[in-house]
């Protein structure tokens, strides 16, 4: 027998695993919008009679009216926006697309043909313009003194919209359609139809890719932003809206149906009408939104909006009653009623400090940076 102190001792116990660091706390920062109908009403009603006594001529100062009255009031983080865009500019942009609609429009009318081939002439002149118009409302857009930039180029514009020009060169391709052709001949049905098959084909591409194209081009000082999303998922939300769009088509057909029993009922196909175009461009509108922010990024901020198409849509089909039944009185009521509901669906998630962020980002930019906008003098958004 071993003597006690032969005897082995007892296993010291293994040492407890160190703990894990605690994930960083997710901070979620809320947009929210504060504009007032009262108050917008009154930039509003002085934008239109200063609108129409003018032409159109004042349209210009009203949108800088209307956008930094928007801006200054939609917040986030503590801060708000801000638009620093010149009514000037503006006015050059809607003078070229004034003078481009009425050259179409002349020559489609007069050489169906010309009007064809200006069309076409328009559509690859188009990105460059539209690239200038996306850099100016960028770089005149600011958040806490910080103004935004667009860094995107012609060509990769032209790229993004080149499927659709397929439409207006088969029309310029095919034989004019002329109605006392006899309907049943192949060639007439060709004319007519077959230059719509790019656009449906193509349309949901060119929405995504133009989605993909403007943020993956923004930069909020030297902050590039991030987007990871694919084409098909723009696909999946027009097929979902198409079919929506036909389900509401058979309950119109129905609604009609209704009249034909019910005389005094001869409102209800206009009312579902007005509600399937509701719901449908809600649909449309609210998926691509959410999409397009759930997959973008700033830093280290995720986008987060989780806008409800049958809330959007409710909302559409009754400011469109409420502007209608007022004579457009209530325009301004639907225009801050429809920004208070999408703000309050937008947020920014960060793991990390978003003041801390925003500061690094602020740091390289210089005051000479920040004066690009003078540059960028063409905007076309109307």
């Amino acid at each position: 027998m071993l003597p006690p102190e032969a005897e082995a001792a007892p296993e010291a116990p293994p040492p407890e695993p160190a703990p894990k660091p605690a994930a960083p706390a997710l901070r979620v920062y809320p947009f929210r919008f504060t504009g007032d109908a009262k108050e917008y009403f009154r930039i509003w009603i002085v934008n239109l009679f200063l609108s129409v006594i003018t032409i159109g001529l004042y349209s210009p100062w009203a949108k800088v009216r209307k956008t930094r009255y928007l801006h200054a009031n939609t917040w986030v983080a503590d801060a708000n926006l801000e638009y620093h865009g010149n009514p000037l500019a503006i006015l050059k942009g809607r003078l070229i697309a004034v003078g481009a609609l009425i050259t179409y429009n002349l020559g489609g009318h007069y050489l169906p043909k010309l009007g064809t081939a200006i069309l076409i002439a328009l559509m690859v002149i188009a990105p460059w313009l539209v690239v200038r118009s996306m850099q100016f409302n960028a770089v005149n857009t600011s958040y806490r003194n910080l103004r935004f930039h667009f860094h995107g180029r012609y060509r990769e514009g032209l790229k993004v919209i080149a499927p659709l020009l397929l439409s207006p060169i088969l029309v310029l391709v095919l034989p004019p359609v002329d109605p006392n052709t006899d309907p049943t001949r192949p060639l007439l049905w060709a004319s007519v139809f077959l230059p719509v098959v790019p656009f449906l084909l193509f349309y949901p591409y060119v929405i995504g890719a133009l989605r993909r194209f403007q943020v993956e081009n923004l930069a909020y000082g030297t902050e590039p932003f991030t987007i990871a999303i694919g084409i098909a998922t723009f696909y999946g939300i027009y097929i979902v809206a198409a079919l929506l769009f036909l389900v509401g088509m058979v309950l119109m057909g129905f609604s009609a149906m209704v009249v034909v029993f019910w005389s005094w009922a001869i409102f209800v196909p206009m009312f579902a009408y007005l509600l399937v175009i509701a719901v449908v461009f809600a649909y449309t509108r609210s998926r691509v939104t959410n999409k397009t922010f759930n997959a973008s990024r700033l830093g280290e901020g995720r986008f987060r909006s989780d806008i409800s198409f049958i809330k959007l849509g409710w909302m559409y089909f009754v400011n469109v009653f409420a502007i209608v039944f007022t004579c457009g009185m209530l325009v301004p009521w639907a225009v801050i009623r429809v920004a208070r509901y999408r703000a309050g669906c937008l947020a920014i998630e960060s793991d990390g400090d978003l003041e801390s962020f925003l500061a690094d980002v602020s740091r390289p930019v210089s005051a000479t940076g920040d004066q690009l906008g003078e540059f960028f003098d063409v905007d076309l958004s109307l």
